[in-house]
């Protein structure tokens, strides 16, 4: 039984049709197919979207965002310190909110508000309850708390029916079981980890892992007959399915791994081991052979590696001598490797079949559309046909691949830092130590990414790292000079090593990596330089500006991304894509944590005002390029371009991240990708996270910025609504 899943993000196009224009975009690399005739089958599938198609999805994903950005700054205007305003006025702003938002859903009931506003109601009474407790000090725990929040929230998902509400109520619920235990000197998943687990009563252990798997259990039950009977119902979604089983193997996975690597002791939780065991059976017969998913597999196998690894650790590293060691290595390299295989083996077999969670049926119907249309023949459909679908790997697969050749990079360094020790030749370091063992492995790397067998070509991903790592560490030997001096030469160095690396090492996913560090390393190879050489004013000016001509060439790229594709340096274009803008994800965290960095790597390197110059620069290269391309006539989303531009800029100027993740979510809809538009929206939560403790800017200013972005936002969602046409345009395939 194939997997068929609503797509449940309004405006966005439907799998079959992103999936048919990835393999459309391979036959613009072979010159099988024109650029302009591509845009037209993008245009077409939904892929570029219309203006309807720019309605249907802004109305909501703004709402949305507006909602939340109202409630997140609610909670930071809690946290800040304001003694002057009265209990009452206090309690009365919390709850006006609430009541706003309640108003709100009773007079939309069916609308895509009313339910955004329903889940920012149900957030709202979390910031209520911790105002309560923030002003009477009750001395009642922080998990009880989250007992009365997660009985408000309960009854609002049942109302809701929305896997958001459902994921809030399971999250809550999670937390202030965790919380309940704050005797014990870390949280549950910590205590899994260390000796200490049997501090917390095995029955109540048993249960909590009981409850999760019931939960589970009932979740799945519910989606499968969801799937089977009305496809398009919000049950009949994935991800929460994947979150929760995701979060049950990791604690397990802990405790088993735990279990091994001290089986001599008396902390032993030995029935969750069994449990482990039979659920691994019993979830790869399920997800195997009765109802087929690849990214539960892909949790399992992860889940048996690392206690694969675990095992062999405590099998094999008998005695710390060298050739332990160096066994021990190798094997979890094997072992590591071996479960990659498997996963690739069985993405294949289940591509024999057709595309990865798509129904066959829609991609046929699809394909017939587009040549009765002329914009695909008879040989270019065979093409498509001709080339498969194993090579498409779903964005889980890839992770889990590009941890594990993660995991095996930093392993083959540690083998090779051992031969080294074993021949003498760590006593006196140099660059030749590390440098040329590392050219050997880039030789032997870039000759494994050659072959197509599946295991080799994984090997290679780690071997190519462990190149490039060595590489870098090599240099990094021969600079000695200040902290600040030292960061400056360390990410020039490492920008032509990654730039010759991302050149001669023919995989995707290693371009991606080395593109991404490269765009983190020359920004701050460009901050540091000018801390160190210009003005505070002149220095800033100068930052700004490296900022600026990045974002300016990554939007270039993804405006000419069809011709780019038909030429010479069609495999650098994915890389670029996603790369730069990741590189400067990595930057903008970098930005906002900079304490935290500073006393972690560097003592006397400051990164505080990189976040201005952060700011400046995206807001300044989004504005150039939005000019450049109107004053081309290519401009990126036709009639909300230059409102975009100001407001993401105009938000980056205060903070980066958020000015940043929201064109991001504009270019997720621009590319029609699911998985961009995913990745933007965890980014812009995890950056509002960590920028409630960056320090240079006060939770005043933080929640007046949120609130007034938020009425922003839903003021932009009616706007949207009376300019944009709702019926002019759409596309075929966007159901």
């Amino acid at each position: 039984m194939r997997e068929i899943a609503p797509d449940g993000i309004t405006g966005m196009p439907s799998r079959t049709a992103a999936y048919l224009c990835r393999q459309i975009a391979e036959l613009v690399k072979a010159g099988s197919l024109t650029p302009e005739t591509c845009q037209r089958i993008y245009t077409f599938c939904g892929i570029r979207p219309s203006d309807n198609q720019w309605r249907q999805f802004l109305i909501p994903v703004l709402c949305f965002l507006g909602l939340l950005s109202l409630v997140a700054g609610a909670v930071f205007f809690i946290a800040w310190n304001w003694v002057w305003l009265p209990k009452m006025a206090k309690f009365a702003l919390a709850e006006l909110l609430i009541v706003a938002l309640s108003v709100l859903v009773w007079w939309r009931w069916y609308s895509t508000l009313a339910r955004s506003a329903l889940l920012a109601a149900g957030l709202g009474f979390g910031a209520l309850f911790a105002l309560y407790g923030q002003i009477y000090q009750t001395g009642a725990d922080s998990w009880e708390l989250f007992r009365a929040w997660l009985c408000v929230l309960l009854p609002l998902a049942l109302i809701a029916r929305q896997n958001s509400l459902w994921f809030c109520s399971w999250l809550v619920a999670n937390l202030g079981f965790q919380l309940y235990y704050t005797t014990l000197p870390a949280s549950l998943l910590d205590l899994a980890v260390s000796d200490n687990v049997t501090r917390i009563p095995t029955a109540v252990l048993h249960s909590y892992l009981a409850l999760l798997a019931a939960c589970l259990i009932v979740r799945e039950a519910l989606a499968w007959r969801a799937i089977t009977h009305h496809p398009e119902n919000w049950l009949a979604s994935r991800w929460f399915s994947r979150v929760m089983a995701g979060f049950l193997l990791l604690l397990m996975t802990t405790i088993v791994a735990g279990n091994l690597s001290d089986w001599e002791g008396a902390n032993h939780v030995t029935s969750v081991t069994v449990s482990w065991m039979i659920t691994l059976l019993a979830g790869y017969y399920l997800y195997r052979y009765r109802y087929v998913d690849l990214c539960m597999l892909t949790l399992g196998v992860a889940s048996l590696t690392v206690v694969g690894c675990a095992l062999i650790m405590q099998l094999f590293l008998l005695v710390y001598d060298t050739g332990d060691l160096f066994l021990t290595g190798a094997l979890m390299i094997f072992w590591v490797l071996v479960n990659g295989s498997i996963l690739l083996n069985w993405q294949r077999k289940l591509a024999e079949k057709g595309p990865i969670d798509l129904v066959s049926a829609r991609l046929t119907s699809l394909t017939s559309t587009l040549r009765q249309q002329g914009l695909l023949s008879a040989s270019q459909i065979e093409e498509i046909k001709q080339r498969g679908h194993a090579s498409d790997l779903p964005w889980y697969l890839r992770l889990a691949l590009s941890v594990g050749g993660w995991i095996a990079a930093i392993i083959i360094l540690l083998l090779m830092a051992l031969v080294l020790y074993a021949a003498d030749l760590l006593d006196d370091p140099n660059s030749a130590t590390l440098i040329l063992p590392s050219l050997l492995l880039a030789v032997i790397a870039r000759g494994l990414l050659r072959n197509e067998r599946d295991g080799k070509h994984h090997l290679g991903l780690a071997w190519a790292i462990a190149a490039t790592c060595g590489l870098i560490f090599g240099v990094l030997l021969q600079i000695q000079s200040s902290d600040f001096s030292f960061m400056m030469l360390g990410s020039l160095c490492a920008l032509p090593i990654l730039a010759v690396m991302a050149v001669s090492m023919p995989d995707r996913t290693y371009r991606f990596m080395a593109i991404t560090a490269m765009t983190f390393f020359l920004v701050l190879a460009g901050y540091s330089l000018a801390r160190l050489t210009l003005s505070p004013t002149a220095g800033h000016l100068a930052v700004s500006i490296l900022v600026a001509a990045v974002i300016f060439l990554w939007l270039g790229i993804v405006s000419h991304q069809l011709r780019l594709q038909a030429g010479p340096y069609a495999d650098a274009v994915p890389p670029l894509l996603y790369g730069i803008p990741a590189g400067l994800m990595m930057l903008s965290f970098l930005g906002i944590n900079a304490a935290f960095i500073t006393d972690l790597f560097w003592s006397a390197a400051q990164f505080a005002t990189l976040q201005s110059a952060m700011g400046t620069g995206i807001a300044a290269g989004l504005m150039l390029s939005v000019l450049s391309q109107r004053r081309n006539g290519q401009p990126l989303f036709s009639i909300i371009t230059l409102p975009a531009a100001l407001i993401c800029g105009a938000a980056a100027l205060f903070a980066p991240g958020i000015g940043l993740g929201l064109w991001l979510i504009l270019m997720a809809r621009y590319q029609g990708s699911p998985g961009l538009l995913v990745v933007s929206s965890g980014f812009m939560v995890l950056y509002v996270i960590g920028w409630y403790y960056f320090l240079e800017v006060t939770l005043l200013q933080k929640s007046l910025l949120l609130l007034v972005g938020g009425l922003v936002l839903l003021g932009l969602a009616w706007e949207v609504k009376k300019v944009l046409p709702a019926q002019i345009g759409g596309a075929r395939e966007n159901a």
